[in-house]
């Protein structure tokens, strides 16, 4: 499924099959809402108060009806947790040698480090077409980190790790994605928002050599 036209855009395959469940889920209430209102008013018409003292359908006891109405419900919630659950599995185990990013949260900014060393606030880069795991973390308090552009949500929770990996598609190269936190987390909450660049990976390779000369010889 391609982009909405009313939803962030959706970096990944995994954001598109969200947005493609999302969706699902959108016609199937839409449909049980119309049918229902328009049954409301046909009932409201057709079976209004009259003169006579007419004897309605009795339904009670219906074995046929009332399995009819139990079934359907559930196999439509079911079929809603088995993609759910399987989306959120495929999320969180990472195919074979991802680019590894600590996520650490903290009041109130983010800390992203990067396998040679590399260390940023609130400024995430990310290789397009390559798979980016994230190790995230709290130093504090509970914080959420969010990437709504790719659909995906973990707690950073001090004391634990938790993670999620994504593949970015290359042609959103050069563009920038808000990371917001979206658990309460005190008084700097609102400011809390790191950016996301996306860069080709040979980029992604030459800034993290200049990044690793800068903060080193800061260092010195």
């Amino acid at each position: 499924m391609g982009n909405s036209t009313w939803l962030p855009a959706a970096l990944t395959h995994f954001s598109q099959s969200v947005d493609g469940l999302f969706y699902g889920i959108l016609g199937v209430v839409t449909f049980f809402f119309v049918l229902v209102e328009v049954l409301l008013v046909v009932f409201l018409v057709r079976y209004r108060r009259t003169k006579k003292n007419a004897v309605g359908i009795n339904v009670h006891g219906n074995n046929k009806l009332e399995l009819m109405w139990t079934l359907i419900p559930a196999l439509i919630l079911v079929a809603i947790g088995v993609f759910s659950v399987k989306y959120v599995y495929a999320a969180q185990v990472a195919p074979a040698k991802p680019v590894v990013i600590k996520v650490i949260g903290h009041e109130w900014k983010w800390e992203f480090q990067y396998p040679n060393g590399v260390d940023t606030l609130n400024d995430l880069r990310v290789p397009a077409g390559q798979n980016v795991l994230f190790d995230i973390t709290s130093s504090d308090v509970i914080h959420g980190f969010y990437i709504p552009a790719v659909r995906l949500q973990q707690d950073a929770l001090p004391g634990r790790q938790t993670q999620f990996w994504i593949n970015v598609e290359s042609k959103y190269v050069g563009q920038t994605f808000p990371v917001p936190c979206d658990q309460f987390c005190g008084p700097g909450h609102p400011t809390m928002v790191a950016t996301m660049t996306v860069m080709s990976p040979a980029n992604f390779q030459n800034w993290l050599q200049t990044e690793k000369q800068a903060q080193t010889g800061s260092q010195g």
